[in-house]
C-alpha cells in the first residue's frame, strides 16, 4: 500500500508539470510579470525535488515488496518439491527443477515492479492526462489520444506473436541446465571413459538449439521498440502540426499546445516502460505457467492423521501390485509377513521388485493395489513423519552434505555420539565434511549412513545394499555392530550377496515381482532352486 500510494502521489505530481508550464506561458510570460514566473518557477523546482523524493520512496517499498514476494515464493516451491513423491522427481530432472525453483521466480521480479504495482499509478496519468486536456481543449486531446489506436495495436501483435517464443526459450534454457547440472557432475566418469568429446559435441548441440530460438526471442522486440519510437515520432509531429492549427485558429493558447506535448512525452514513459519490460514479462508469463504447473501438481503420496502406533505384532504385504508404467508390472501379488523381531532377507536378480518393496515400506511410493499394514493398520493412514522416523534406511547410494559430521547426523550430538558409539566408529562430530564428502573414503561414508540411520533408534531398520561399498574387513565391523542392534529389532535387508543375507531368519527370493520361495538359509539350498542356482554362481559350490 505504501508503494502504490507513493507511485499515486509521484503521478500527481508528474501531472501538475506541464500545468505549471502553461501556468508560465499563457499567464506570466504573456502578461510579462516576472514575479509570477519565479513564483511558477519556484514551484516548478519544489515539485520536481518532491517528486524525486516520494518516487524513490515508493520505488524502494515496491522492491522491498517484490523481493519480499519472490523470497516467499522460492521458500514455498522448495517446501513444494521436498515434500513431493518421487513419482513427480522419476519426471523432473533435478537440472529443470533448479531453475524452477532459482531461476522463474527471479523473472518475475519485473512483473511485480513494472506491472502490478505501478499499474495504478500509469491508469491515474492517463485519466489525469487527458482530463485537464479536455478541460482546455478537447480538439487537443483527442489529436493526442489518437496517438493511442497505433500503439495498441502493435502492442496486439507482439503479445500474439512472443509468447511461444518466449517460452519455447525457457524451456531450452532448463533444457540446457539440466544437462549442464547432470553431466558435470560426472566429469570424473566422463573423463575416465573418454566421453569428453561426446559430451562437449552434445552440449554443442542444446547450446546450438537454445542460440536459434534465443535469436527469434531478441529480434521480435527490437521490430517492436523500433515500431513503437517510429510511432511515437509521428505522433509528436501530429500533436504538433494539429495544436499548431488550434493556436492558429484562436481555438487553444500556446501554454495548452506545451502542455499537451509534456503530457504526451508523459504518456509515452509507461508505454515505453512497458514496451521495455514487454520482453521481460513475456519470460515472466512463461515462468509463472512453469512455477504454476508445479504447484498444481499434488503429490500422489499424502500424509495420513495418525501417529506410528508402533510395531507390536507384524508388517504385513497383502496381495501388493506395483507399476510403474502400466502394463509393466514390478510387484504382483505379494504376499509377505514379516513378524516384529524378525530378520528378513530379500535376495533377486537385478529387476525382481526389490528397491521397489523398500520404497513400499516407507511409503516413497504407494502399491497399485493390495496395502502395506503395520499391526493391520494401512499405512496410508499413517503421518509420514512418523512413518519414517519409525524406520531406520540405509541405501546403496550414499548421500552426505557439506558440513559437519554432526549436521549429517541430525544435529543432536547426544543421539549422533551414541550411534557412532553402537558402531564403534571414531569419527569427530565436529568433522567438516567437504562436498559430496570428498575427504572421506567411499567405504567411510557408507558408515556414516548406518550412524544417521540409527539415531532416532528405529523400531525397524530397512537395509538396501548397504554393505556394498564397504571393505570386507570393514563390512566384518560392521555385520558385528548390525548383528548386536538387530537383537529385538524388526530388520528388512535387501541384498544382491547372499553371504550379507544368510543369517537371516527367513529369506525372500523374488523374480519376476514375485515371491519365488521364502526360507532360512538351508531350507533354500535345498530347494534345489532359484536361491540355489544364485549361491552356486556366487560361492561355486554345488546346491
Amino acid at each position: 500500500m505504501v508503494a502504490v500510494l507513493g507511485l499515486l502521489c509521484s503521478t500527481g505530481l508528474s501531472l501538475a508539470g506541464p500545468w505549471l508550464v502553461r501556468e508560465a506561458i499563457d499567464g506570466a510570460i504573456a502578461g510579462a510579470d516576472t514575479r509570477r514566473l519565479l513564483e511558477v518557477a519556484g514551484l516548478y523546482l519544489f515539485i520536481v525535488l518532491l517528486n524525486m523524493a516520494v518516487h524513490w520512496g515508493s520505488r524502494a517499498a515496491a522492491t522491498r515488496v517484490a523481493q519480499g514476494t519472490l523470497y516467499r515464493l522460492k521458500r514455498k516451491l522448495f517446501r513444494h518439491l521436498t515434500g513431493h513423491d518421487l513419482a513427480f522427481h522419476d519426471k523432473h530432472t533435478s537440472g529443470r527443477l533448479i531453475t524452477r525453483v532459482q531461476g522463474d521466480p527471479d523473472t518475475l521480479h519485473i512483473l511485480f515492479t513494472e506491472v502490478l504495482i505501478s499499474a495504478p499509478g500509469d491508469l491515474l496519468l492517463f485519466v489525469g492526462m487527458f482530463g485537464i486536456l479536455l478541460a482546455y481543449s478537447p480538439t487537443v486531446a483527442l489529436v493526442v489520444a489518437s496517438v493511442l489506436p497505433p500503439y495498441l495495436i502493435a502492442f496486439a501483435i507482439f503479445r500474439k506473436v512472443s509468447p511461444p517464443i518466449f517460452l519455447a526459450v525457457r524451456e531450452e534454457s532448463a533444457r540446457l541446465t539440466g544437462f549442464l547440472t547432470e553431466h558435470v557432475r560426472a566429469l570424473p566418469m566422463l573423463q575416465q571413459h573418454d566421453r569428453g568429446a561426446w559430451v562437449r559435441e552434445r552440449s554443442h548441440e542444446r547450446n546450438e538449439a537454445l542460440y536459434r530460438k534465443d535469436v527469434k526471442a531478441q529480434i521480435a522486440p527490437t521490430v517492436f521498440f523500433n515500431t513503437l519510437f517510429g510511432i511515437r515520432g509521428v505522433g509528436f509531429a501530429v500533436v504538433l502540426w494539429a495544436g499548431g492549427l488550434e493556436v492558429s485558429n484562436g481555438a487553444a493558447t500556446v501554454g495548452v499546445l506545451v502542455m499537451a506535448l509534456g503530457y504526451l512525452r508523459q504518456m509515452f514513459n509507461p508505454l515505453m516502460r512497458i514496451s521495455h519490460s514487454l520482453t521481460t514479462l513475456e519470460r515472466a508469463r512463461a515462468a509463472a505457467i512453469r512455477i504454476a504447473g508445479i504447484l498444481d501438481s499434488a503429490p500422489t503420496v499424502t500424509s495420513g492423521p495418525r501417529p506410528w502406533p508402533g510395531l507390536r505384532e507384524a508388517l504385513v504385504l497383502e496381495q501388493v501390485d506395483f507399476f510403474y508404467e502400466p502394463g509393466t508390472p514390478v510387484l504382483q501379488g505379494v504376499d509377505l509377513r514379516i513378524p516384529m523381531g524378525s530378520r528378513v532377507g530379500v535376495v533377486g536378480a537385478t529387476g525382481s521388485g526389490k528397491s521397489t518393496l523398500v520404497n513400499l515400506l516407507l511409503r516413497f511410493r504407494d502399491p497399485t493395489s493390495g496395502r502395506v499394514t503395520v499391526d493391520g493398520m494401512d499405512l496410508r493412514e499413517l503421518d509420514l513423519e512418523s512413518l519414517r522416523s519409525s524406520i531406520g534406511l540405509v541405501l546403496q547410494d550414499v548421500h552426505l552434505f557439506a558440513g559437519t559430521v554432526l549436521d549429517n547426523l541430525g544435529g543432536d550430538e547426544r543421539a549422533a555420539q551414541a550411534a557412532l558409539d553402537t558402531l564403534s566408529l571414531d569419527f569427530d562430530v565436529h568433522l567438516v565434511l567437504e562436498a559430496e564428502a570428498r575427504n572421506l573414503s567411499r567405504g567411510e561414508r557408507q558408515l556414516l549412513t548406518f550412524a544417521r540411520a540409527l539415531v532416532r533408534n528405529p523400531e525397524i531398520l530397512v537395509l538396501d545394499e548397504a554393505t556394498s561399498a564397504v571393505d570386507p574387513a570393514t563390512e566384518g565391523r560392521v555385520q558385528a555392530a548390525l548383528e548386536r542392534l538387530q537383537t529385538g529389532r524388526t530388520s528388512i535387508t535387501v541384498a544382491h550377496r547372499l553371504a550379507t543375507v544368510r543369517g537371516c531368519d527367513r529369506i525372500i527370493v523374488l523374480h519376476h515381482g514375485r515371491v519365488a520361495e521364502s526360507g532360512t538359509h538351508q531350507e533354500l539350498l535345498a530347494l534345489g532352486g532359484l536361491y540355489a542356482a544364485l549361491h552356486q554362481l556366487q560361492h561355486g559350490e554345488a546346491a
